[in-house]
C-alpha cells in the first residue's frame, strides 16, 4: 500500500484474536463472511426494526451463549463482527464513531418480533457492559435501536435517557452537548464556583464503556489526561485544569474554555470553496502559520518529554489566530516510559503504521500525523470520510509547492528514521521556498 493511501480499519492489537466463527459453528448455525462480519441469514433485510447490541471484548463469548439461542428461537437474520480484534476497534472508535458499539446487528421482520425479542434479550443480558453507539436509543442494558422507529418500548427507567445531566460535581452545570462519543461526551459548561458564571468544558468518561486487556478504562485515560495537562498547561497553549469528579459511577474532567474554531472550519473559512492553486499569498501564507505553529507547538512538547500519538485536526483550535493543542488522554512520557503500557488506539488515517501495530512510542509517531494534517490542511476536503485514497495525485493536482509536497511524503515515511525532525520542519517553512515564507508573530 502507498504511504499515500488513505483507509479505515487497520490492525491495531497484537494480542490472541478470538474469532467467533467457531461459537456458530458450535451451534450447527451456517454463516457467510462479509468484510468484518459474519452473516446469519438474509443481512440484506433492512428496516426500521433493527437492533444492535453493544458488549465489550472480554464479554462477547459469554454473551453469545447467551443471545445465539433467543435469535436461533425467533429464526431472524442478523450480523456480528468476526472477533474480539474488531469489536476492539469497534468500541475504540477505530472502524469509525457510526459504527462504534454496534458487535450484534440484528434483524427482526416486524415490530412485534422486535418487542418480543427485546424482551427476552434483555432477560439474558442484562449483566453484561457495552458502549452507547452512535445516534440510537437504549431500549435496555446493552441493547440499542435506532431513533424515531415508531415501536413504543418499554424502557426501563435506568436507561431512559434524561435531558439534563445536572450539575457535575459541586459546582459544573452542562448547558450544550459539543460532541457525542460512545466512550464519554463533551459538553459546554458552567462553573458556578465562588459566583464565577464562567464558560468551561466538561469531558466525561462513561463508566464501563472500554476496558482493555489491562483492566483499564475510559476513566483511567481521562484521569491521565489531567495529569498530563497539569505538567503542560503552564509551557504551552493547552486547556488548563479546572477539577476532576464524578457522578455516580461516570468521571469527569473539568478544563477551561477556549473560545475559537476547530481547524477544520478555520480552514473553510480561509478557503471559501477555492482549492490551493487558486489561493493568494496571505491566505496561503495563514494557512501555513497555522502549520507552523503545530509543529512548534509539538517540538516543544516533545521536550518536554511528551509524546501526544493522536496528533489529527480536530485536536487543534484557533482562538484569534493561535493555535491550541487538545486531546492528551493517548500521550506518552518518554524518561519515565509512562503509562506502561501505553494506551492504545489513535486516529484512523493519521497513526503511523509503527502505532497501528501497538509498537514502542517514539516521536516519529507524532511527524507521521503531522504529514497526515499538512495533507488535510492543503486539500482541504469536505469531511474527513472523503480524506481518503491515494492522496498524492490530489495534492499535485492541487498545486502544492514542492518543497511543501516534499515535507508531506518524507513524513509520512514507513521509516520512521528517515522522517525529518520537526526543527527541521520549522526552518524550511521558515526558509524555504515558500510563498511569503512564515513571519512568526
Amino acid at each position: 500500500m502507498s504511504v499515500f493511501q488513505l483507509n479505515n480499519g487497520y490492525s491495531l492489537s497484537t494480542h490472541e484474536v478470538k474469532e467467533f466463527a467457531s461459537d456458530l459453528s458450535s451451534y450447527g448455525i451456517p454463516y457467510q463472511e462479509s468484510e468484518h462480519w459474519l452473516e446469519v441469514g438474509d443481512c440484506e433485510l433492512r428496516n426500521n426494526f433493527t437492533l444492535y447490541i453493544s458488549v465489550l471484548s472480554q464479554q462477547v463469548q459469554s454473551l453469545l451463549h447467551q443471545v445465539i439461542p433467543v435469535l436461533e428461537g425467533y429464526a431472524v437474520s442478523y450480523r456480528l463482527l468476526k472477533n474480539n480484534r474488531l469489536v476492539d476497534q469497534s468500541n475504540g472508535l477505530t472502524l469509525g464513531i457510526k459504527e462504534a458499539g454496534r458487535i450484534i446487528e440484528i434483524y427482526p421482520k416486524q415490530a412485534k418480533q422486535a418487542i418480543q425479542l427485546v424482551r427476552e434479550l434483555e432477560s439474558v443480558t442484562s449483566t453484561f457492559q457495552g458502549i452507547t453507539p452512535y445516534d440510537s436509543l437504549r431500549i435496555g442494558k446493552v441493547l440499542y435501536t435506532a431513533l424515531d422507529t415508531g415501536i413504543r418500548y418499554h424502557i426501563p427507567v435506568a436507561y431512559r435517557n434524561k435531558r439534563r445531566k445536572g450539575i457535575i460535581g459541586k459546582y459544573y452545570i452542562p448547558t450544550k452537548l459539543l460532541r457525542f462519543n460512545p466512550k464519554g461526551d463533551i459538553y459546554l459548561g458552567v462553573n458556578i464556583k465562588q459566583f464565577a458564571f464562567s464558560h468551561c468544558i466538561i469531558k466525561q468518561a462513561r463508566a464501563a464503556s472500554f476496558i482493555d486487556r489491562y483492566g483499564r478504562e475510559s476513566a483511567h485515560k481521562l484521569f491521565w489526561q489531567k495529569s498530563v495537562l497539569e505538567a503542560i498547561q503552564h509551557e504551552l497553549p493547552v486547556p488548563q485544569v479546572i477539577d476532576f469528579c464524578s457522578k455516580g459511577e461516570d468521571h469527569y474532567l473539568v478544563t477551561s474554555y477556549i473560545n475559537g474554531q476547530v481547524l477544520p472550519e478555520r480552514l473553510k473559512d480561509v478557503y471559501r470553496d477555492r482549492i490551493w492553486r487558486e489561493l493568494g499569498v496571505v491566505d496561503k501564507v495563514k494557512i501555513l502559520g497555522y502549520f507552523l505553529q503545530i509543529t512548534e507547538i509539538l517540538k516543544r512538547l516533545h521536550e518536554l518529554g511528551y509524546l501526544h500519538r493522536d496528533v489529527q485536526i480536530n485536536n487543534f483550535i484557533i482562538k484569534e489566530d493561535k493555535v491550541y493543542l487538545l486531546d492528551f488522554e493517548l500521550a506518552y512520557y518518554m524518561p519515565a516510559g509512562t503509562p506502561d503500557p501505553p494506551f492504545g488506539y489513535g486516529t484512523a488515517m493519521f497513526m503511523s503504521p509503527q502505532q497501528r501495530r501497538s509498537e514502542q512510542p517514539e516521536p516519529g509517531d507524532d511527524i507521521y500525523s503531522m504529514g497526515v494534517v499538512l495533507a488535510f490542511m492543503i486539500l482541504n476536503p469536505v469531511d474527513q470520510e472523503s480524506f481518503s485514497g491515494n492522496i498524492y495525485n490530489a495534492l499535485v493536482n492541487a498545486g502544492l509547492e514542492a518543497v511543501l509536497l516534499d515535507v508531506v511524503i518524507n513524513c509520512l515515511d514507513p521509516a520512521p528514521a528517515k522522517r525529518p525532525t520537526l526543527s527541521s520542519i520549522i526552518t524550511l517553512l521558515k526558509t524555504g521556498d515558500i510563498p511569503g515564507k512564515i513571519e512568526l508573530v
